[in-house]
């Protein structure tokens, strides 16, 4: 018999202060009766982030932005008669605002906002306790960084005009699209891309969903790194904002170069690929890696 396939889910710590005392959010399972953190299923093809973002929303009602990770949870689960083994990631997660259209449902009847010490005893797992003791270490965050390489684009060898106005291909532009998702559970507010056609358009589609404008950089570019690989230099002062959350998208052969010049690890991007990257108080990194959406 072959084992059953993992199922997937994502979900987080939403967290605000109210009156110089940290509340987390927890939902109530009337088919459990168990108080614990929101969370669901990944739709089918769907990002872990976006699939985060979601869950989150439609069990309490908030619109949040992810922050750092804070776990994840291993354990198996009935299925189809059996058992399976489920893996749930969590994010920290802070609402966009104070407003919840939250409804009392099947799924999830009950919300609660309580300060952490007591939302520790009324979680009805010890895992869950687990992941909500992880806040403490990845907040606040100071800014966010989203490192993207472009979308696939149309093959060189099948474009004649200049590569700077190379396009997407189609499975790029599909990828673009989805990534539209990914950064707004990000709560991307800052743009800035290399000036060729493939890079703009990787981050076009976000930035048409939010109104922004997309901040071209030449120097990170092919041509402008080719051209001076130390215009890379003092980037970093101007990519990384306080209180903002940036994405900023170049090129396989600029990636290596750009991303120690950030701070951040060197590694392999395949197309549309991104890392997220969340500094702390004091001047910490956290770093998570993600193939493209």
């Amino acid at each position: 018999m072959s084992n059953p396939a993992t199922v997937i889910a994502a979900g987080g710590v939403v967290w605000r202060e109210r009156r110089d005392t940290r509340q987390v959010l927890l939902v109530h399972r009337p088919r459990y009766d168990d108080w614990s953190l929101p969370k669901g299923k990944l739709n089918q093809h769907e990002h872990v982030l976006r699939a985060a973002g979601r869950e989150i929303e439609e069990e309490t009602g908030y619109r949040v932005v992810l922050g750092p990770p804070v776990g994840v949870q291993r354990y198996t689960v009935r299925k189809n008669g059996g058992t399976a083994p489920k893996l749930v990631h969590y994010w920290s997660a802070r609402p966009v605002d104070d407003n919840s259209d939250f409804r009392p449902n099947d799924e999830v009847d009950e919300v609660a906002w309580l300060p952490v010490d007591k939302a520790r005893t009324k979680l009805s797992y010890p895992r869950d306790v687990d992941i909500l003791d992880n806040l403490d270490r990845v907040i606040p965050v100071v800014a966010t960084l989203v490192l993207v390489r472009h979308a696939a684009a149309v093959k060189r060898k099948d474009w004649d005009g200049k590569d700077t106005n190379r396009p997407l291909s189609d499975t790029g532009t599909a990828v673009a699209e989805r990534l539209t998702g990914v950064l707004a559970a990000l709560g991307v507010n800052r743009l800035i891309s290399s000036d060729a056609e493939r890079c703009i358009a990787t981050l076009r589609p976000y930035a048409a969903s939010i109104g922004r404008h997309i901040h071209l950089w030449p120097e990170i570019s092919e041509r402008g790194y080719d051209a001076d690989p130390d215009g890379l230099r003092g980037l970093a002062d101007r990519a990384w904002k306080q209180g903002k959350v940036t994405a900023v998208c170049s090129h396989r052969p600029v990636l290596p170069a750009l991303a120690r010049e950030l701070g951040l690890r060197v590694g392999k991007f395949s197309p549309g690929a991104f890392v997220v990257a969340h500094q702390l108080a004091g001047g910490r990194l956290v770093h998570e890696r993600f193939s493209a959406p």
